[in-house]
């Protein structure tokens, strides 16, 4: 598993802890890692999911902002606003 999360289970209990110090902001590869342990969760004989963060201030802070700079719509892309009236 990703060390993004970590995976564990224990008497039927899936432990999934989302760590990305400090404030365990959100990336791709994190939701991948989270969607793997969730996948793995599947087959392995657990009843209940648990979802934490590691750490003691956050759980998840949010969206990780720094990989939205490498982001960018594409150019053929436009923006419209239609308004309705009321």
């Amino acid at each position: 598993m990703s060390t993004l999360v970590n995976y564990s289970t224990e008497a039927g209990v899936a432990t999934s802890e989302l760590c990305n110090p400090p404030a365990n902001a959100y990336s791709y590869d994190m939701f991948r890692a989270l969607d793997d342990a969730i996948l793995e969760a599947r087959f392995d004989d657990v009843h209940v999911i648990v979802l934490r963060g590691s750490g003691e201030k956050f759980f998840c802070a949010g969206a990780d902002i720094s990989m939205l700079d490498g982001v960018r719509p594409p150019s053929n892309t436009t923006l419209a606003c239609t308004p309705t009236r009321r």
